[in-house]
């Protein structure tokens, strides 16, 4: 049965940052994703599915978990569903639901830590795989600060491979989040060049790792109000690497200090 109207008039409005604000809703597309949508427990608004889904185990045993669910779904062709999708070859299933709800009034007594701070990430890949590895180390909470693309653009979910469903992902103004560290005690860690090695860096129970923007690296009031700058030492010849990597790996060394602390 052909898709509705209003079902792909929302589809195309939640590929913009200001349809998926109006309607509070997600798209989310791709197996892997899906999968892990569900498992953290979404409200689920509607599924899309094309035969291309059952052409595989893990596809076959999504549509059977989707059908367990009972989840409203609408059966479309191969070829309807790709015109939806971002991606050039789909994996047969469109999730449409709710925004996760993250707000810093909610996470008031968890300022602690770690946390991880994004300050103007434009690319949705880098701010993607900085949600993944967050979950990977074991950080919950995601602030992406004024100026950074929208945590559930369609290509951030995507490179996320759904980690943000498992996260608080929160959006907000460094005006209000200043304090909200400040009221934690939390030790801010700034990624910069120019910082000293991470290894000799020694984080305290309470941390946060703020990574900026791809070209402008961080805001200066967020310099200002760093404990500690600090950098990844590369060999001759390399000068920078990418927000998405170095963050990781920013990540990967604190959260294994953090735990040999403890």
């Amino acid at each position: 049965m052909p898709l509705s109207k209003n079902k792909i008039q929302l589809i195309e409005r939640l590929k913009t940052r200001k349809g998926r604000a109006r309607e509070a809703l997600v798209l989310v597309e791709g197996v892997r994703c899906v999968e892990e949508a569900l498992a953290a427990g979404v409200r689920v608004r509607f599924v899309i599915q094309s035969p291309r889904l059952l052409e595989g185990e893990a596809g076959t045993a999504l549509a059977g978990s989707v059908s367990e669910r009972g989840l409203p779904v609408d059966l479309v062709e191969d070829q309807d569903l790709s015109w939806m999708a971002a991606t050039e070859h789909p994996q047969g299933i469109l999730l449409v639901c709710q925004e996760p709800k993250g707000e810093l009034s909610a996470l008031s007594g968890r300022a602690g830590g770690p946390i991880l701070l994004l300050d103007a990430i434009q690319d949705p890949g880098n701010l993607g795989t900085l949600i993944r590895a967050a979950r990977a180390f074991g950080v919950s909470t995601v602030v992406a600060l004024d100026g950074s693309v929208d945590p559930w653009n369609a290509k951030a979910v995507r490179a996320s491979s759904g980690a943000g469903f498992h996260l608080d992902v929160v959006r907000a103004k460094w005006s209000e989040v200043a304090p909200w560290l400040e009221s934690g005690n939390v030790q801010l860690l700034v990624a910069d060049a120019d910082g000293r090695d991470v290894s000799a860096v020694e984080p305290t129970n309470s941390w946060a790792l703020a990574v900026g923007n791809e070209g402008a690296g961080l805001r200066a009031e967020l310099m200002e109000a760093a404990a500690d700058k600090i950098a990844i030492p590369m060999g001759e010849g390399a000068d920078s690497l990418n927000a998405g990597v170095a963050g990781s790996i920013l990540l990967y060394v604190l959260t294994t200090k953090g735990s040999d602390a403890l």
